[in-house]
């Protein structure tokens, strides 16, 4: 049994005027902050009030919701001393010369250490150090009406951005920003090594250090805590396809006889992934007494770069190939018929890489141009820039996705 067009178009209808109404009424949702968890259960009362799941849930977890882009005050910290404190080597002293090479280093090194982790491998290292709040998940589930022999999920995050204050220049400005900043840092640990290793410091290192304090003061302007995005398109879009898919099949009347259907809302994707993580922690082991496939959504906005993203995380997380067949599949059934090209997240990460690297079979379809687009992770994020054309067709994908999840069971 098929959801019918009109099912489809309410629910779209429906889906833009709940974002409008989250975005006007609550406003932006910093990580861990009372804002996201406000939105939470908003939707969490929308999905039970109108009966759309059996059962649903807010999972808490702790997080650090500076962490992940704060990383880039931190290393500018870190950076900006290790370069002034080479002037010192100039005063003549060895023991101070030898004290401040050291210190340059270890400063540089633990700078790249933290980008290398938090960043490329969005492992919380620094979180420890810094002030935690409470997040929270909202898992839905519409059971089937046997036993629970498959499972598949559908996900968006319900948090926004931190403003991005480079990215909203343009994308090309914040790559060359932190490209250049990494590059000085990296050539500044070969020159410190050098100097140690050789016991001496040139007079143009200590130049080169100096002049590398301008770059470093660019880490500062990567994102402002002040300003958040009101995160229409990203990613209260993605959040509506999972809780339209759960509307759908409850207003078609289709229970499938051991399909479970969920929607997974994840908190604090922005502030790390640390939504998704801290659900496959909680889950751990559920995926193998039922095969469980999950499909994160985030951004349907930019209908034209519509894309299976395979592989994840900057490339260095491979998502489940099954879920990207089914994907395929999704989009070639008769009421999508609009194949996707599959791509690599080229720069950060979807929950998918989360899902993905906790043991889950994930992938991510995601909506927005890799160059440009002018709303990402700035305040032009708002209801007005949504493109319903395009949340339709990711609606359309994962009732299609989910319709061919219980069709291949058979």
């Amino acid at each position: 049994m098929k959801v019918s067009k009109e099912i489809r178009k309410n629910a779209v209808d429906y889906s833009m005027n709940a974002i409008t109404d989250i975005c006007t009424n609550i406003g932006p949702r910093e990580s861990g902050m009372p804002k996201e968890r406000e939105a939470q259960e908003w939707i969490k009362n929308q999905i039970d009030t109108n009966g759309w799941a059996d059962e649903s849930a807010i999972e808490d977890f702790k997080v650090s919701r500076h962490a992940l882009v704060g990383f880039t005050k931190i290393i500018g910290v870190f950076l900006i001393i290790g370069a002034l404190l080479q002037l010192l080597t100039l005063v003549g002293n060895p023991a101070l010369t030898l004290a401040v090479r050291i210190i340059s280093l270890v400063l540089a090194v633990l700078s790249i250490v933290i980008v290398v982790l938090e960043f490329l491998f969005y492992v919380p290292f620094i979180d420890k150090f810094l002030p935690e709040t409470t997040s929270c998940n909202v898992y839905a589930k519409y059971k089937p009406t046997g036993d629970v022999k498959r499972r598949i999920i559908i996900n968006g995050h319900t948090d926004s951005a931190y403003e991005w204050t480079l990215m909203k220049i343009r994308q090309e400005v914040m790559v060359g920003v932190l490209a250049v900043d990494l590059l000085c840092a990296l050539a500044s640990i070969v020159i410190f090594s050098i100097n140690i290793a050789k016991g001496v410091t040139p007079l143009w290192s200590v130049i080169f250090a100096a002049c590398t304090v301008v770059a470093y003061i660019g880490l500062f302007f990567v994102c402002n805590f002040k300003v958040l995005s009101p995160g229409a398109n990203d990613n209260l879009t993605g959040v509506f396809v999972a809780v339209s898919a759960l509307k759908c099949l409850k207003e078609s009347g289709i229970r499938y006889e051991n399909t479970e259907v969920c929607a997974l809302l994840t908190g604090s994707e922005e502030a790390g992934l640390r939504g998704a993580t801290a659900f496959t922690k909680r889950h751990k082991g559920e995926n193998k007494d039922v095969e469980t496939y999950i499909i994160a959504f985030d951004t349907m906005r930019d209908y034209d770069y519509m894309t299976i993203y395979h592989r994840d995380m900057t490339g260095m997380v491979k998502n489940s190939p099954e879920v990207v067949a089914l994907l395929d599949e999704a989009c070639n059934d008769p009421d999508v018929n609009h194949p996707l090209p599959h791509g690599v997240v080229p720069f950060g990460a979807s929950d998918a890489a989360a899902f993905s690297r906790g043991g889950f079979k994930a992938a991510a379809v995601a909506g927005q141009n890799p160059k440009y687009a002018p709303y990402y992770h700035n305040r032009r994020d708002t209801p007005d820039q949504m493109i319903p054309e395009t949340f339709a067709l990711g609606l359309d994908i994962a009732l299609a996705a989910i319709e061919a999840f219980d069709r291949d069971q058979k």
